[in-house]
């Protein structure tokens, strides 16, 4: 088993933020057609203010603690670790399935339509796989790399899009309706996920900061809301009859004759879905109590795999996993039932110590 090495909170919560961004660069038909900018942008506070909600019992599981949920699992109910792992697990594997099916499916539609989207899937997942066998840390360094190319991929990507701004055909009046605002507050929910990673794998970090991960939401909350601006006034009516909307946005951003930055923006798509099913591996394999085992890897990497090609032949399996609600109750059940219950039994365990 590899020893734990603590490593940067803010490092840890930059990698994490730009897991999240992740959900605005896969767009495609998520959000209800019939709303208005200004009524996403209300969606998107209240969808972002869910997810601060999420990540508050593994905020106050850190404070009080300085542990995470597999750490606290193992000391104080070793008869529950098994059914935790597995749960922790399970929910690791669906989304992990949730976040692949549109990447490749984006990838191969765009890019590489004679390639089957199996075989870039089982590509990605063995890069995957090698990333987890070094650590949280390791890829958390990687992060540093991935916000720097994530900036200038925004700056290429918004700036190549002003000259096409036009204001005279949408406003900026809420308009929308209550299941428009369902749906789309559900989407923007999605970034949650980041909440359970965190819960998983915050033991391992140090010099926390409550302003961290509310400063992490916040900047996905900007990068959200600036996607949304540009396709709304610079792409208008022809995004929302297209495809993945923010991947249309980077091919018509322009610089004179210089047009379409879509290859930074597929790497920069490829690069965060990387990151996140790395990251979720290592969320598995700690949870399992197996640190960076290849065996556990290699096995979980396998299941992941397994059910992708499930869905991907099965289009009802497809149509389930895809589902915004079901993803969000596994998530609120990982991200703060779990850690919540943990917040208490930690700190009669700290108790009975003392």
């Amino acid at each position: 088993m590899r020893t734990e090495v603590r490593f940067s909170s803010k490092r840890f919560l930059l990698a994490l933020m730009l897991c999240a961004c992740s959900v605005i660069l896969l767009l495609d038909d998520d959000l209800d057609r019939q709303t208005s900018f200004t009524f996403n942008l209300i969606c998107l506070a209240v969808g972002l203010g869910i997810c601060f909600l999420l990540f508050l019992p593994s905020i106050l599981l850190k404070i009080r603690t300085d542990s995470d949920v597999p750490t606290l699992v193992r000391c104080c109910t070793p008869r529950l670790h098994l059914p935790v792992a597995i749960f922790y697990a399970m929910y690791f594997v669906y989304t992990a399935v949730f976040f692949l099916l549109p990447y490749t499916d984006m990838f191969h539609i765009k890019y590489f339509p004679d390639v089957t989207p199996c075989l870039i899937t089982t590509l990605m997942l063995l890069g995957c796989a090698y990333a987890a066998s070094k650590g949280v840390n390791v890829i958390s360094r990687f992060g540093i790399f991935l916000f720097l190319f994530a900036l200038l991929t925004n700056f290429l990507m918004f700036g190549g899009s002003i000259a096409e701004l036009d204001f005279r055909h949408y406003h900026f009046t809420p308009e929308g309706s209550a299941g428009g605002f369902l749906q789309n507050t559900l989407y923007f929910v999605t970034p949650a996920f980041i909440a359970a990673v965190y819960a998983c794998c915050s033991g391992t970090t140090r010099n926390f900061r409550f302003r961290q991960p509310l400063l992490a939401l916040v900047f996905t909350g900007a990068k959200y809301a600036a996607v949304l601006f540009f396709i709304w006034f610079a792409l208008g009516d022809y995004a929302m009859r297209q495809e993945y909307r923010t991947f249309v946005l980077s091919r018509v951003a322009h610089f004179g004759v210089f047009a379409g930055i879509e290859s930074f923006y597929l790497a920069l798509a490829t690069m965060s879905v990387f990151m996140i099913v790395s990251l979720f591996l290592c969320c598995m394999t700690r949870c399992a109590g197996s640190g960076g085992s290849w065996k556990s890897i290699l096995l979980f990497t396998a299941i992941i795999l397994a059910l992708y090609v499930t869905a991907t032949y099965l289009p009802a399996v497809k149509e389930v996993l895809m589902q915004p609600a079901l993803m969000l109750f596994f998530t609120f059940v990982a991200a703060a039932v779990v850690p919540f219950v943990y917040l208490f039994v930690g700190r009669k365990s700290n108790a009975k110590k003392a």
